[in-house]
C-alpha cells in the first residue's frame, strides 16, 4: 500500500472484499437504527404512561373535588381545596365510607384547649360531623355525633368572621375562623337539620320504649291477679263459676 492511499485510509482491496465490508457496515447502521428504534419506543411509552397517570390523577382529584365541594365549587372553594389537599384525600380515601354523603364543608379553626388551636376543615356528612386536619406527618381527627348535640350558637369573630359553639354533651366545643359567606350558612342549615332529626328520632324511640314498658307493666299485673284469684280459688274463698268470672274479667280488661 502506497504511503497516500494509508493516509487517505484507502486500501488495496478486491470488490469480493469492498462488498462485504459496505455489508457489514450496513448490518451494523440497521443495528443502531434498531436501537434507536427500541429507545425512542420505550422512551414514547413512559411519557404516555406518564400522561395517563396524570390525566387519571386530575380525573381523580375533579371527582373528590365535586364530592367535597359540588360540581361549580368557585374560584376561591378550588383554592380552599389545593391548599388543604392533603386533609380531603386523606379523608376521602381513609375515612369516608364509599357512599357516605357529603353534606357541606367549611374551614375552621378548632379550639381543642386555650393552648391548642387547630386548623383544618368541619365536614358535615350524612350521619357524623367531622373535624380533620392532615399536613404531611401531622394528622388530627375527632368526630361528633349529631344524637349527643344539644344545640349550637354564634357569636362574632371580627368584621366577616364567626365562632361556632356546639354544646356536645356536658360540654361546648368552639370553632373559630370561620367565614361568614353562604357557603357557611348552608353549613349551618345542614347541622341543624341533622340535630333536629336525630333528636326526633330519640323521642321517638324513647316513647317506643315507654309504651312497651306500660305493655310489660300491664301484662305483669295480669299475671298477678290470676295468681291471686287461683289461691282464692284452692283455699275455697272463690268457687269455679266465682274464678271463672274474675279470670275473665282480668283477662279483658
Amino acid at each position: 500500500m502506497s504511503f497516500w492511499k494509508k493516509v487517505l485510509g484507502q486500501e488495496d482491496l478486491s470488490p469480493e472484499e469492498l462488498s462485504k465490508r459496505e455489508e457489514e457496515q450496513a448490518q451494523k447502521k440497521a443495528q443502531r437504527d434498531a436501537q434507536a428504534k427500541v429507545i425512542r419506543a420505550e422512551a414514547d411509552r413512559k411519557r404516555e404512561e406518564r400522561r395517563l397517570e396524570k390525566e387519571k390523577r386530575k380525573e381523580a382529584e375533579k371527582q373528590s373535588m365535586e364530592r367535597f365541594l359540588g360540581t361549580n365549587p368557585g374560584f376561591f372553594r378550588k383554592s380552599s381545596y389545593s391548599l388543604n389537599k392533603e386533609t380531603f384525600q386523606y379523608v376521602e380515601n381513609h375515612i369516608l365510607e364509599i357512599d357516605e354523603k357529603v353534606l357541606a364543608i367549611i374551614e375552621a379553626e378548632y379550639d381543642k384547649t386555650s393552648k391548642r388551636e387547630i386548623k383544618g376543615i368541619l365536614f358535615a356528612l350524612e350521619d357524623r360531623l367531622l373535624f380533620a386536619f392532615v399536613r404531611g406527618a401531622n394528622q388530627y381527627f375527632e368526630e361528633f355525633d349529631y344524637a349527643k348535640m344539644k344545640g349550637i350558637s354564634l357569636h362574632k369573630d371580627g368584621l366577616s368572621s364567626k365562632e361556632l359553639y356546639i354544646d356536645y354533651n356536658r360540654s361546648r366545643k368552639k370553632f373559630d375562623d370561620i367565614i361568614d359567606d353562604e357557603h357557611f350558612k348552608f353549613f349551618l342549615h345542614a347541622v341543624n337539620k341533622k340535630i333536629i332529626e336525630y333528636r326526633g328520632h330519640k323521642a321517638t324511640k324513647r316513647s317506643k320504649t315507654t309504651t312497651k314498658q306500660t305493655h310489660v307493666n300491664a301484662n305483669e299485673n295480669k299475671y298477678e291477679q290470676l295468681e291471686k284469684i287461683a289461691s282464692l280459688k284452692e283455699k275455697g274463698i272463690l268457687n269455679d263459676e266465682e274464678f271463672r268470672r274474675e279470670k275473665e274479667k282480668i283477662l279483658n280488661n
